[in-house]
């Protein structure tokens, strides 16, 4: 979603979608792909290509990898690549999720050669690529909306209309228009047109925009159809937070109420409750489904402020990122996050992330270490560690490690219960903890693992 966070959206029914017809073929909702190792490892990279390199293009992508190897992540998200329609378009440049053509490239980016170069290129690394899918709406002159013309809902006059939120309510997302999956033509050309960039170009996969707009009839015959298209695991993101979406055969799901909660705790809100939420939270979840983790991305800087701005500088920026990205699923940094700048990067314009920035060897690193770990935590184990300042520090475990960060611009001290930590070794830093009583700078993190 574009203009606004999904935090309204968790746990809620898909009202205002198009009603759900019969497929032709039903498959096992719960239809993953049969080796999904390299998805449950992954660590995401998010970028925006426009903003990525001075001349926002694919080949600016591939002179940058090097850059995204440096954090440690091994999975790039392209933000959506095809041409971004004129009719109403937002801003000078609009939005890239108001698409034209599914099967085309935005051609401010390269050609069809720049990108199977990228693709290869990522692929030499060992890394994977996916896309930015945009299934709900397209631009008003997309090719669909003349070419089929019944792909898309109309009003009594025949009209595109545009569409609407969880609540039957309109949007304000006047750059698109409403496709209508009540036609079972639109549902095999949606289907079609996601095929080809799996076959034809090789990608990894895709992030699904609001997918939880898709009704879910789409999602069960697609899904197994998608993961049966190519001899190879894929990696599928649905931009939703029910863990329906799981059932429905998805990898992950976005954290956005996680995401909501460790900004309140920022704000004053209880730490170890937030931890609490998550226990919970993770104890009913799907098997086989994983949250992705994240303290910003493409909506949230534009929208909302980056991390630095919101967590309170660099020092809480990275405690913030220690505390979600070592939760149980999988993390993601976004398109310069490690750069630690306040600028905002905006959906409709261009906003060049400056590469020199001062201090990047060293963000880049933690990040680096960060991603590591998410990686070499055990994947099982998440309970809640009790501190002597239940509401001042995240605290839990993964496995044998010890996760301890501090939200607060003060320092904190305390203890734990049920944790020798005298003598374990600080993951973040590798330097031994001494005694029984731990202290946390402001924004401080550990992650504490015996020798």
């Amino acid at each position: 979603m574009r203009n606004r966070p999904l935090a309204a959206l968790f746990w809620l029914a898909l009202a205002a979608a198009p009603a759900a017809t019969p497929v032709l073929a039903q498959a096992p909702a719960n239809a993953l792909a049969a080796d999904t190792s390299w998805v449950t490892r992954s660590a995401i990279y998010q970028i925006f290509v426009r903003d990525f390199s001075p001349a926002g293009t694919f080949r600016g992508v591939i002179d940058g990898l090097d850059r995204v190897e440096a954090v440690g992540a091994d999975v790039i998200w392209l933000m959506p690549i095809h041409p971004i329609g004129v009719s109403n378009r937002k801003g000078s440049l609009g939005s890239p999720y108001a698409v034209v053509d599914y099967y085309a490239l935005n051609p401010d980016m390269g050609t069809r050669a720049d990108f199977r170069e990228l693709v290869r290129a990522v692929h030499a690394r060992g890394m994977k690529l996916i896309i930015d899918w945009v299934p709900n709406h397209t631009a008003h002159d997309a090719v669909w909306t003349t070419a089929h013309a019944g792909f898309h809902v109309r009003d009594s006059a025949g009209r595109l209309t545009t569409p609407r939120d969880e609540k039957g309510n309109l949007t304000d997302w006047t750059d698109v228009a409403q496709l209508d999956y009540g036609n079972p033509a639109l549902r095999q050309a949606m289907l079609s047109a996601m095929r080809y960039w799996l076959e034809e170009f090789g990608i990894d996969g895709f992030r699904v925009d609001v997918a939880g707009f898709v009704p879910d009839g789409f999602w069960r015959e697609a899904v197994p159809a998608l993961r049966r298209a190519v001899p190879r695991p894929i990696l599928l993101l649905a931009e939703w937070g029910d863990p329906k979406m799981h059932r429905l055969g998805f990898d992950l799901t976005y954290g956005w109420d996680p995401y909501a909660r460790l900004k309140e705790v920022w704000r004053g809100a209880s730490a170890s409750a937030f931890v609490q939420k998550e226990v919970s939270e993770m104890q009913a979840w799907p098997g086989g489904g994983m949250r992705l983790r994240f303290t910003t991305n493409h909506d949230e800087t534009a929208w909302d402020s980056p991390p630095v701005t919101l967590f309170g500088g660099p020092a809480g920026a990275r405690a913030a990122q220690v505390a979600t990205a070592l939760l149980p699923g999988r993390p993601m940094l976004y398109n310069g996050q490690e750069v630690e700048s306040p600028l905002k990067l905006r959906l409709f314009e261009k906003d060049t992330i400056d590469w020199n920035a001062p201090g990047l060897p060293a963000s880049r690193a933690f990040y680096r270490r960060v991603m590591e770990l998410s990686r070499t935590l055990r994947a099982g184990d998440f309970t809640a560690v009790t501190t002597s300042a239940p509401e001042d520090v995240i605290a839990y475990r993964r496995g044998e490690a010890v996760v301890l960060v501090n939200p607060r611009p003060r320092e904190v001290r305390f203890s734990v219960t049920g944790v020798a930590v005298d003598g374990m070794r600080d993951l973040l830093t590798d330097r031994t903890h001494a005694g029984t009583t731990l202290a946390l700078p402001a924004h401080g993190a550990m992650v504490l693992a015996p020798r």
